[in-house]
């Protein structure tokens, strides 16, 4: 939504958020019910990206030994594959916020279950790395239309609980993917991983393109706008009639937006900018750096786990069941402790009478949202230097599993967090937005996820991850810079 984008019962920019008339305003014409099979849907598509990226971890070693190739090697795959996590959604995130939403997932998911019938089909190292990354450019961008979704359905005042049902399919991913991929790995082999993603993924896809509306406002507006072409469903179109395109009463669309969409490319150099922008670029500093932490960690298991414990595949998938059940639990409890800290400070700011910050632009997002993110990361970054001593003297099973709970749940904490803060500073184009968040976080933590295995090697795993912790507490004074100053410098910028 744009400052341009002023009609009757849509709220806007300057929309008080404190305002109990206004907030009366219809945001959507979508329902409560309507809202969250939406945001679920958006979310479950969502979950491919890191169902993709976890089910790999349990088979990194038998394809090693099948490809002949180091562990260091394999990493290479996994760096593809986050590069392009980085870069897909920046690209897609700019053509969604002109477009719409639904011709971006059409493409995304065209692409990616290509790639998943190929990567079960080839056999050699070069094809495997070339093809994750092609995988990924599939599967990457559905995780920025997910947030980019929420963000057009629903207020400030509700993101936290309906982010964390659109982050929800990245929640259940680290539980179910190594799981997944350990069992099927142990009994059919590694292309059946790939096989199975194909499946899943074409079987959503069909009711998807059936029933999944366009929820872009510079497409819909508030829902209301009846879609053309590529962004009306296949249900929609059917039902058309030459009376409902002729209707008198269809509420008018920006026609000279639309026409300036139809002509133009979208610019990705619009993603890059909002990563340089204050406070949102440190932000996304801030968050990139707690990402790729937690990959530093994650990519290390299969590999230390079958050094240490002599795990097999499907012992190094259920290996991570703590991780996915920490990144569950955390994001079931985030997102009530995010919305109840909006309405502490909405009410505190009411009762002051302050009127001065009861607008989107004015509304003190970085202190609230930072509330809860900050303890998170000085608990992650406890918890993986912990995790690498504990590695270090060959603890029983059980002290490196509850560590990997606790890094799951305080990373993931952080990061949703983190997230929905940039969705709040970026309102009108949340899915470039993200984007960008994706390309900072996934450009740090394909570079963690190469250096690790050599860092282990030098300092060994008490130092690595001491290392990897320290990370998080030197970003950590970053965030307290956007906490402080970030609404000043906004509100310092808008004049």
């Amino acid at each position: 939504m744009t400052a341009n984008s002023n009609i009757e019962g849509q709220a806007t920019e300057t929309t008080a958020l404190l305002n109990r008339k206004s907030t009366q305003a219809r945001y959507s014409v979508f329902t409560t019910t309507q809202k969250r099979i939406l945001i679920s849907t958006a979310s479950l598509a969502s979950t491919l990206s890191p169902l993709s990226a976890n089910i790999y971890y349990p088979v990194l070693n038998s394809m090693a030994k099948d490809l002949h190739v180091s562990h260091t090697m394999m990493n290479f795959t996994i760096m593809g594959y986050m590069l392009l996590q980085a870069f897909a959604p920046t690209i897609a995130g700019s053509i969604a916020d002109v477009i719409g939403r639904r011709p971006v997932y059409i493409f995304c998911f065209l692409i990616y279950i290509a790639s998943d019938v190929a990567l079960a089909l080839q056999r050699t190292f070069p094809a495997l790395v070339i093809l994750r990354a092609v995988q990924s450019s599939g599967s990457s961008p559905m995780v920025a239309l997910a947030s980019a979704v929420a963000a057009d359905i629903v207020t400030s005042a509700e993101r936290g609980m309906y982010l964390g049902i659109a982050s929800l399919g990245s929640a259940l991913a680290p539980s179910l993917g190594p799981i997944i991929g350990g069992i099927l790995s142990h009994w059919f082999g590694w292309p059946s991983i790939f096989w199975f993603l194909a499946i899943v993924a074409t079987l959503f896809f069909v009711p998807f393109l059936l029933f999944f509306p366009e929820t872009c406002r510079t497409i819909v507006k508030d829902g209301s706008v009846q879609p053309l072409g590529f962004n009306q469903t296949i249900y929609q179109w059917m039902k058309r009639s030459p009376q409902q395109l002729n209707r008198e009463d269809q509420p008018q669309r920006d026609l000279t937006y639309l026409g300036k969409a139809g002509i133009s490319l979208p610019d990705p150099l619009v993603t890059l900018r909002v990563v340089f922008q204050f406070p949102t670029g440190i932000i996304m500093l801030g968050n990139g750096i707690l990402f790729a932490s937690y990959y530093a960690v994650m990519s290390s298991v299969p590999s230390q786990f079958e050094i240490l414990y002599g795990f097999n595949d499907l012992q190094i998938g259920l290996a991570f069941i703590p991780a996915g059940l920490g990144t569950l639990f955390s994001a079931f409890t985030n997102g009530i402790l995010v919305d109840w800290n909006y309405r502490r400070v909405e009410a505190a700011l009411e009762e002051r009478g302050d009127n001065e910050r009861n607008t989107k632009d004015k509304f003190p997002f970085e202190k609230t949202r930072l509330h809860i993110a900050l303890p998170m990361m000085i608990l992650a970054a406890i918890s993986i230097s912990v995790y690498g001593w504990v590695i270090l003297f060959r603890t029983p099973i059980w002290a490196p599993l509850a560590l990997l709970f606790l890094i799951a749940f305080s990373v993931t904490g952080a990061y949703n967090v983190m997230n929905i803060l940039v969705v709040d500073l970026n309102y009108s184009k949340p899915a470039t937005a993200m984007a960008a968040n994706n390309l900072v976080r996934c450009t740090l933590g394909a570079a963690a996820t190469v250096l690790i295995h050599p860092l282990l090697d030098w300092l060994g795993r008490g130092w690595s991850f001491t290392c990897v912790a320290g990370a998080i507490i030197v970003a950590t004074p970053l965030l307290l810079v956007s906490y402080r100053w970030g609404l000043a410098w906004r509100t310092f910028s808008n004049r």
